[in-house]
């Protein structure tokens, strides 16, 4: 039976965060280092007692690595797409054995050239700003990461540029695409502008993050971690996690005829609220001793099937 490898990795993926999300709030003062670490580092670093077998892990500052290794992949990706699709070119033979290993040799063409297209453009901007903010914004201090991290970035990267056109129409050995650039409508125009505002907020969030350890010249003074305030930080408490929701939300919503990356959304959200419920709300609780005050998590107050964060005084 044929396997589509990209959908079960990121079923895996999902499976597997919620598990540990689930573990981290309900019995986490009852698992082993070996194990928080390989979902907490830096200010959410496990505390406790050494383990057994050291994890092995990598600088937090190799993040990096994923825009490095994304950037230059989607944009080869959006390239070859553009020619092939403006009659100027074939998809090289190598590609499409690619995607015959990662998402099947009957795979189906569900999507159209022109949405392929939108997404690709709209993917592309989003890991080169990335790759701005990685290497020119964000101040990472010297803390490591577990080596799992790591391997996740590069596999959600390949798994995602994959799909973008491993269902997509002419992306098969002897089919030729069915081009009608005029098939985008109103609903893909409207998730374009949702989607370049949230990665553009994502950039001013953190360049708020980033000025945070920087003095009135610029210079970077400390690597402790501080209350941001100003932007989406004054309405909602994680809007870097909110930000990547809603581009992977109009990414799925573009593609929606495709059968595979709805899983890829899954994950993207799921692992995204983890980080926000399990992770960042411990640390303004016990470790920075806020006042009293609720926030809306994710959206604001007429939402009411989103939950409160509280923090308090300890």
């Amino acid at each position: 039976m044929e396997v589509n490898l990209v959908r079960a990795i990121f079923i895996f993926n999902s499976i597997t965060v919620t598990i540990l999300g689930l573990l981290d709030a309900f019995a986490e003062t009852y698992l082993p280092i070996a194990i928080t670490s390989t979902y907490r580092y830096g200010r959410y670093a496990a505390e406790g007692k050494a383990a057994l077998i050291p994890p092995i892990e990598v600088p937090k500052r190799w993040f990096k690595h994923f825009y490095e290794f994304a950037a230059p992949l989607s944009t080869y990706t959006l390239l070859i797409t553009l020619r092939f699709y403006l009659g100027v070119g074939n998809v090289p033979v190598n590609i499409l054995q690619i995607l015959d290993i990662l998402i099947g040799v009957n795979r189906q063409s569900l999507v159209s050239p022109e949405h392929t297209t939108l997404a690709l453009v709209l993917v592309t901007i989003h890991c080169w700003k990335r790759f701005y903010e990685t290497h020119y914004v964000s101040i990472f201090s010297n803390v490591k990461i577990n080596l799992s991290h790591y391997i996740v970035g590069f596999v959600h990267y390949v798994g995602t540029i994959s799909c973008l056109i491993g269902e997509s129409n002419g992306f098969f050995k002897g089919s030729r695409p069915i081009v009608n650039w005029n098939g985008l409508t109103y609903i893909d125009y409207s998730c374009s502008i949702i989607f370049l505002w949230a990665t553009y907020k994502q950039l001013i969030c953190n360049k708020i993050l980033s000025n945070l350890r920087k003095n009135k010249k610029g210079e970077t003074v400390t690597l402790q971690h501080k209350i941001p305030k100003g932007d989406l930080f004054e309405y909602i408490s994680s809007p870097l996690q909110l930000s990547e929701i809603l581009v992977y939300l109009m990414l799925t919503i573009i593609l929606r005829n495709s059968q595979t990356f709805y899983y890829i959304f899954l994950w993207v959200l799921l692992n995204q609220v983890r980080i926000h419920r399990t992770l960042q709300n411990q640390v303004f609780v016990f470790s920075f001793k806020l006042t009293l005050q609720t926030k809306l998590l994710f959206l604001g107050s007429n939402w009411s099937t989103w939950s409160l964060v509280v923090r308090r005084v300890i």
